[in-house]
């Protein structure tokens, strides 16, 4: 009744929402209240023990289970009930209330029809239609309608059942791209989020696939105990394809709708985007792409909004993989697919010895004929520890000028064909061109290299082959050629990369008239490249190397390494840092295969070890390090040689982490830091400016800071002790931050990383070396070090050496300077904190011992008898309350045994002059702030007389007592 007279008492209605929801849903039981008590059951019962037999529970737990159990049994029949005609019309008057003109009803009723859903799921089939049909409303539209209704389109139970039912999901999808309403911004929120949310979920229907021989017999053994289930099962089998047909037929209607949606010129940006997000996930491989889509996607290129030029480009890539891929399954024969094979890599000829593998890249670079042909192994993982007994890989570039796809499926042939007809159509790449090259709203320094953009690049020049590049070839040169604009670019080292890739089927005469025309551009690309604009090349390379035997890529890794080798004598700084920048491309994709390509070419890296320029330097101790660290491979040649020769190293096998390198890399390293020694001796004192001595020592830290930060492979941990004592003097050159920054940043790592068990005690040896020197800086700035590396290496360290350490470390408590002996406190108090007992007692007797004898009366204003005497006992003093104060502060939250007579020995050095006095007041500061919670407990450790005195240290004095 109330429903009927309208929306006018909201109060009433808000009333009879929830009697509804209580008619269908809490039928003899409150769902809240039987949620919280099984919650809250679920809890206590965790206190209780309980078997098979016995229940060991009080008598109120034990009947509010039963009570419990009576209830979940009454819940759980009220779930999956039948829609009765009861139901389904209290069901039918909230739904009709979701859609209210006031908020708060619409807020009631959305949550009491979810819930209703839940418990009936068979009433919400009725109700989809209804609220589809608010947003398809094209001649009156109501936003408050319309914003209950996304609401439950968006609820789980709806959502779920329109992505799997293909009855509603097309009318949902083509509702929300067509829902037309107001500009009101609630709206077209609610409309963007509902289908944001929905389209992460969509797939294109699947057609069933028959069971297997397993299922077969199963069905087969069941048959001969029941004659019905055969016929069950073909009659499932049935009914499975029905839908499959039905779903196909409307992934049909709804694909083209939506196409027809971005060809609609009347469409609005907004909801073009929301069709582009559905046609993104629509595709699959298992469906023949539709010729308008594909074609729609291709014209779309040239769209003048860039967010329909992106999803076309994402789309387009989708569907031609898809036709590539449909095309090799359909035709085995496809030249394409002829090119793949299984190599049986236990055939000493397969490819050539297979530790010989690494040099290949080298001999064809050499012009060595049978390896430029041997079979390409595209995967990089592929032989760099074992090679495997199989290996896919791939034939040589056959000769002739076969397109790699010369037959394409039948199915997908529309599609293929009118992707052809735009990609080919004159000026089509010259607007492609000049579109994908109009620069972003971003700054320059925010524009980055799109890897969609080249993935479309990739596809087409792979589909399509030479043809098209020769129709895209001046597009192509046009962009590369505007070394100014950043745009351009971009968009060419985006269309080469894609290229490059793309070439993976080529034929020969193809890929020579590729290189014909790519090589001379590069060249001058590389010559001009620009701060803003060598991240592009960088990525392009980056892309089509990756996953690609480096043979397939022999003119421009001679165009690289040979024909723009790096010069150090030049006389521009970035162009020789961009061909080391360029030049680490080829190590971040090879690696192993191709380093002893770049050696053979006589890199002058230690050339620059000096160079004037920082750019340079940084340049060349990056790629020094890369290609140090590329040389290294294991390449077993079989897995069971693997098995014998790790198992010489003990269970844990052979630690390929730590990599001492190369003997070329072994010798370049000990010339680097014979060099710098070198230039060390010739440095004339009080000189100003920056000297080789300066420059090459940043060249050299540049180098063991990448290896050690950034390296994959830290093959300069070996060589850490030997620069240890250069480090330390470096980090006190004040005169140059760079200098001492990537000093103090090496011995930091230095003393964090963890080594081998040999090398652990040769560092260790090595700081305590440091010790030594007569500066107390470099003292002062080595203690924390020995600290860190105690800690990190505490399980690798012999006890001799720790405890060495640890002795030296008090020593330095002793320290005139008292910046020494507060670092030697800190570092001290961290080692305690890991010691054992016996540690801890030694140092408690021996720093007690020095407590012992008191300091004289001195009158305030008068000198000692003896100065000295009294100075080196103040010292001595100070040594002893330094050490007492890190055992306290190396237990902030617990009172040992010993801690109530250290407190007390402390507190009797507080009338002594500073630095004793304030040292005293901080410990006792300290140790009052981390022992404030639990005093109460923790004051039941001492004794009456030693509370008395702690009392006196702890409690502030009040001035009105």
């Amino acid at each position: 009744c109330v429903v009927g007279r309208g929306d006018g008492n909201v109060e009433n209605i808000k009333a009879l929402i929830l009697l509804g929801e209580s008619v269908v849903c809490y039928y003899a039981v409150d769902r809240p209240q039987f949620t919280s008590k099984r919650r809250a059951w679920n809890y206590g019962i965790e206190g209780f023990a309980m078997d098979n037999t016995i229940c060991e529970m009080p008598r109120i737990y034990a009947s509010r289970r039963a009570q419990l159990t009576q209830v979940s049994r009454l819940f759980h029949n009220t779930r999956f009930m039948p829609a009765s005609e009861l139901f389904s019309d209290i069901s039918a008057q909230i739904a009709h209330l979701c859609l209210s003109a006031y908020s708060e009803v619409r807020s009631y009723a959305v949550s009491a029809l979810d819930n209703i859903m839940a418990v009936v799921p068979q009433i919400k089939y009725p109700l989809i239609p209804m609220f589809v049909a608010e947003l398809d409303a094209r001649d009156e539209s109501n936003p408050e309608k319309m914003m209950g209704a996304l609401r439950m389109l968006d609820s789980l139970p709806i959502r779920r059942a329109c992505l799997r039912d293909w009855r509603f999901f097309p009318a949902m999808v083509l509702a929300l791209c067509r829902a037309q309403h107001e500009d009101k911004p609630q709206v077209k929120t609610m409309i963007r989020n509902t289908a944001v949310t929905q389209v992460v979920y969509v797939v294109a229907p699947v057609e069933p696939v028959p069971p297997g021989p397993l299922l077969e017999q199963m069905v087969n053994a069941l048959d001969g105990a029941n004659t019905d289930v055969s016929v069950a099962v073909a009659k499932s089998r049935e009914t499975c394809a029905q839908r499959y047909r039905y779903a196909a037929s409307e992934y049909t209607r709804l694909v083209n709708e939506l196409v027809g949606i971005l060809r609609d010129a009347g469409t609005t940006w907004r909801f073009a985007a929301i069709a582009g997000y559905y046609l993104d996930q629509l595709t699959s491989v298992r469906t023949a792409p539709e010729e308008q889509l594909v074609g729609t996607l291709a014209e779309y290129l040239t769209s003048d909004l860039m967010l329909f030029r992106e999803s076309a480009a994402l789309n387009l890539a989708q569907a031609i993989g898809m036709i590539k891929k449909r095309s090799k399954l359909s035709n085995p024969n496809i030249a394409a697919a002829q090119r793949r094979q299984q190599l049986d890599m236990r055939d000493g000829r397969a490819l050539g010895a297979p530790h010989a593998y690494a040099d290949l890249c080298e001999r064809a670079l050499d012009g060595d004929t049978e390896a430029a042909q041997t079979p390409l192994v595209d995967n990089p993982a592929c032989g760099w520890f074992v090679w495997p007994k199989t290996a896919k890989v791939y034939a040589a570039a056959p000769t002739g000028d076969a397109l790699a796809f010369d037959s394409i499926e039948e199915a997908s042939r529309p599609a293929y064909n009118a992707v052809r007809s735009v990609l080919f159509a004159d000026g089509k790449w010259a607007e492609i061109a000049r579109l994908f090259s109009v620069e972003s709203t971003r700054p320059s320094e925010e524009e980055i290299f799109g890897g969609t953009r080249a993935g479309l690049f990739s596809q087409v020049f792979s589909l399509f082959g030479p043809p098209l590049l020769e129709r895209a070839w001046t597009a192509i040169e046009g962009l590369a050629r505007e070394n100014e604009r950043v745009g351009a670019q971009r968009a060419a080292a985006e269309m080469i990369g894609g290229l490059l890739r793309g070439t993976k089927h080529w034929a020969q005469s193809g890929l020579d008239a590729m290189w014909t025309q790519l090589i001379p551009l590069l060249d001058t690309v590389f010559a001009r490249l620009a701060p803003d604009t060598l991240r592009f090349w960088q990525a392009a390379l980056q892309y089509a190397f990756a996953r690609r035997d480096p043979r397939r890529y022999l003119p421009l890794i001679r165009l690289i390494v040979y024909g723009r080798p790096f010069d150090p004598q030049a006389e521009a700084p970035f162009a020789e840092a961009a061909k080391l920048d360029i030049l680490r491309a080829l190590f971040g994709a090879w690696d192993w295969r191709i380093a002893s390509a770049v050696v053979a070419s006589r890199p002058r890296f230690l050339d620059a070890l000096a160079h004037p320029y920082k750019q340079v330097r940084d340049a060349a101790a990056i790629a020094m390090y890369t290609l140090s660290s590329a040389e290294f491979s294991v390449s077993y040649a079989r897995v069971d040689e693997a098995v014998d020769d790790l198992a010489r190293y003990g269970p844990l096998g052979r630690d390929f982490s730590q990599w001492a390198g190369s003997s070329r890399t072994q010798a370049l390293i000990s010339e680097m830091t014979q060099r710098v020694q070198a230039w060390k001796a010739e440095v004339v004192p009080l000189t100003v400016g920056p000297t080789n001595f300066s420059r090459g020592s940043k060249t050299l830290l540049s180098f063991f800071f990448v290896g050690f930060r950034f390296g994959p492979r830290r093959l300069t941990l070996d060589h850490a002790p030997n620069i240890l004592q250069l480090l330390s003097e470096l980090q006190e050159h004040h005169d140059d931050d760079e200098l001492c920054r990537l000093a103090s940043s090496n011995l930091e790592f230095l003393s964090q990383v963890l080594y081998t068990a040999n090398l652990s005690e040769i560092v260790g040896a090595r700081l305590l070396a440091l010790l030594d020197s007569s500066m107390w800086h470099v003292v002062n700035k080595a203690l924390p070090l020995l600290c860190t590396l105690t800690f990190a290496n505490r399980f690798t360290l012999s006890r001799e050496i720790r405890a060495r350490i640890l002795d030296t470390t008090s020593l330095f408590l002793e320290h005139d300077q008292i910046e020494v002996r507060q670092a030697a406190s800190s570092s001290l108090t961290n080692m305690v904190k890991c010691a054992s007992s016996n540690v801890i007692f030694d140092i408690n007797t021996r720093f007690s011992a020095k407590l012992q004898r008191r300091l004289p009366r001195v009158r305030y204003g008068r000198t000692p008898k003896d100065p000295h005497a009294y100075s080196k006992l103040v010292l001595t003093r100070h040594a002893g309350v330094l050490g007492l104060s890190c055992l306290v502060l190396a237990f902030p939250y617990t009172i040992p045994e010993w801690m109530p007579n250290v407190l007390v020995q402390l507190a009797e050095c507080i009338d002594d002059p500073n630095p004793i006095q304030s040292t005293v007041q901080r410990t006792f500061a300290e140790f009052r702030r981390t022992h404030m919670d639990t005093w109460h407990e923790d004051r039941k450790r001492f004794s009456t007389s030693q509370l008395d005195i702690l009392t006196d240290m702890l409690v502030s004095p009040c001035y009105y007592a």
